[in-house]
């Protein structure tokens, strides 16, 4: 139980990053802000990068578990 509320907060924290990152990272496109795409890239990747983690981790966890069934 722990685990998976665990994983909700990673998951969510992920989520908020890409979200943010793509912000930063649009602003920093589209104004003369264009430093702000040092900052907004990192942190987009941060998200995209946990939340492949997170996708490969419960492929493994399902693929694991439906073999123990069959």
């Amino acid at each position: 139980m722990k685990k998976g509320i665990l994983l909700w907060g990673i998951w969510l924290f992920a989520l908020f990053t890409g979200v943010y990152g793509t912000a930063i990272t649009y602003q920093g496109i589209t104004t003369v802000h264009h430093t702000d795409l040092i900052y907004g890239v990192p942190i987009l990747l941060l998200g995209i990068w946990i939340t492949g983690n997170i996708w490969a981790s419960a492929r493994q966890a399902y693929h694991r578990q439906k073999a123990l069934m069959h």
